[in-house]
């Protein structure tokens, strides 16, 4: 009897939570196609893709190799081959995907998913990212404007798009943007000021607090998030003179509050805060500012690199001072002052002696002295400097840069605490812990496509991919918490708060077997991730289940 063994991996249970939570039958519903003619639907080829970006990318090109060693009928339908999976269909669906509008598809697959989660979406923290793709591109494009612009990748060279992202705390990504490569940060925080309720169907009612970075708070959104009534908590930027004023007047009262760590970790920095009231841009905020005990790495390098550039510059001044010469004490003195005056730096400390020596004074005739001349000395004086750097003042410096002031208009203090302000602002941790995932090189790079159009839907299925990636993360963590046992990990205690990575990896050596009937098994001495998977609320048969159709 001939037996067929298959690497399914975790493909069979990305397909069903993708099935589980509405995605397939959202895009089916939403984009256009031949019901009759098309073996597979919009839906179940985005499906493959997403399977595709979560296990181990291969560009659209190479998905039916891919696809080679896994039991795609199971998933997909009785008659689906690997090679039906091919970058032409692929790229149709991209295209149905495209003319559908991705963003409202996305945004209503992850209601959708909200729902059947239970998700709250009292707290919604946003940023953006970039994403670089190959290619020249040329022309314009009503869908995307693929142009250079301020690259996070820190590649200039490439064209690229925005990613922009709104995620509930718990790391759902409710809102997902894809726009034009040289979109500022400011601009898309306005825009997405004006839709949210729109997009999460909120009525004005409901308490919606936004959370962003500093490119959140400019006058024009301030004034926006006035008119639509919405809760936010922002960092002040440094380019407002308020900034550095409210961290002056923390200085000067010096009456911090403590808050402690904001995290777990054995290294976590400690914080504290001392809280104000203020007004910008014609209104009145709650401001705190923060004191870390742990300065940001790049902030100490630059007062470093600032302060050794300083230290050099001074060195050269004090060394062309010292070849000067003067005819009294009083007038080196003199010059001394002037300098430390003109010269002077906080962080370093100069001090100086004044020493006299004597000098020859010149001959008033030509030619060759008598024998018996006997020169004239005279008295003159020149300045011996020191330079030291002041360290208590460094310390100081560095102190005082630890400091940045957050921006909120919640002024309820008894249920918004300073220490809760905090934490939900720190919590932005989780937009960027999306973004390390989304960028992967196996995730969305290289990216080549037939035309902007194509990208852009392509950049929505990433994010759609992303959205399974966080369900399944929220899934196990939710029902550890209920558990006394931690999910096991190899070389390691095992955890509580797995990653959405270490879910994927327990699943990396999943096979089944098929014989000539059809019938599906497990082969023998197989570990089956049984635990893992009753976390994510998938059963073992999904593997083994008839094909559908």
């Amino acid at each position: 009897m001939t037996v067929e063994v298959f690497s399914e991996g975790i493909a069979p249970v990305i397909a069903e939570i993708c099935r589980q939570i509405g995605l397939v039958d959202t895009i089916d519903r939403m984009t256009e196609w031949d019901r009759d003619r098309c073996k597979l639907s919009p839906g179940q080829r985005v499906t493959a893709i997403i399977i595709n970006a979560l296990m181990d990318r291969y560009p659209l090109l190479h998905l039916p190799s891919f696809f080679s060693d896994m039991d795609v009928q199971k998933m997909f339908g009785r008659e689906i081959l690997p090679e039906d999976l091919n970058d032409h269909t692929m790229g149709r669906a991209l295209d149905k995907l495209a003319e559908a509008d991705p963003e409202q598809v996305y945004t209503q697959a992850a209601l959708r998913a909200t729902v059947e989660e239970d998700v709250e979406l009292g707290i919604i923290h946003a940023d953006t990212t970039s994403v670089s793709v190959q290619g020249a591109y040329e022309g314009e494009n009503d869908q995307l404007n693929l142009a250079r612009g301020y690259s996070k990748d820190r590649r200039p060279d490439l064209k690229q798009f925005l990613l922009g992202l709104g995620v509930t705390p718990d790391s759902i990504p409710v809102i997902a943007q894809v726009r034009d490569g040289n979109t500022a940060d400011v601009s898309w925080n306005g825009d997405i000021i004006d839709l949210l309720r729109n997009r999460l169907e909120l009525d004005e009612q409901d308490p919606l607090i936004y959370v962003a970075d500093s490119k959140l708070v400019s006058k024009t959104n301030l004034d926006r998030l006035a008119e639509e009534n919405l809760l936010f908590i922002s960092r002040l930027p440094a380019n407002f003179k308020l900034d550095e004023q409210l961290k002056a007047r923390a200085w000067q009262r010096n009456d911090w509050q403590e808050i402690g760590a904001t995290s777990k970790s054995k290294d976590a920095a400690q914080y504290r805060c001392q809280s104000f009231e203020d007004d910008l841009c014609g209104r009145t905020y709650r401001f705190i500012v923060v004191h870390s005990s742990k300065l940001d790495g790049r902030k100490e390098r630059g007062i470093n690199n600032r302060l050794d550039k300083r230290e050099k510059q001074l060195g050269k001044d004090l060394d062309d001072l010292c070849k000067r010469d003067f005819a009294c004490e009083a007038d080196a003195w003199e010059v001394w002052e002037d300098f430390c005056a003109k010269s002077g730096h906080p962080c370093f400390h100069l001090d100086a002696d004044v020493e006299s020596f004597e000098r020859r004074i010149p001959r008033d005739k030509p030619g060759r002295p008598p024998r018996d001349y006997k020169p004239e000395l005279e008295t003159r004086y020149r300045i011996v400097p020191a330079l030291n750097r002041d360290e208590d003042a460094i310390r100081k410096r560095k102190s005082r840069a630890s400091c940045f002031v957050l921006i909120t208009n919640i002024q309820d203090q008894k249920e918004w605490s300073d220490r809760r302000i905090l934490i939900e602002y720190k919590d932005q941790s989780t937009v960027e812990q999306h973004f390390r995932f989304i960028k992967k090189p196996k995730v969305t790079g290289p990216m080549y496509l037939k035309n902007p159009g194509r990208v852009n839907a392509l950049g929505y299925v990433f994010l759609m991919a992303l959205m399974i990636y966080s369900v399944m993360q929220r899934r196990v963590r939710n029902a550890l918490k209920n558990e006394d046992q931690p999910m096991q990990i190899i070389g390691t205690k095992g955890t509580f708060r797995p990653t959405g990575n270490r879910v994927l990896e327990q699943f990396k050596k999943m096979k089944i077997t098929r014989d000539e009937q059809g019938k599906r098994e497990f082969p023998r001495n197989l570990r089956i991730p049984r635990r893992v998977m009753c976390l994510l609320g998938v059963k073992p048969e999904v593997y083994l289940r008839d094909p559908p159709g």
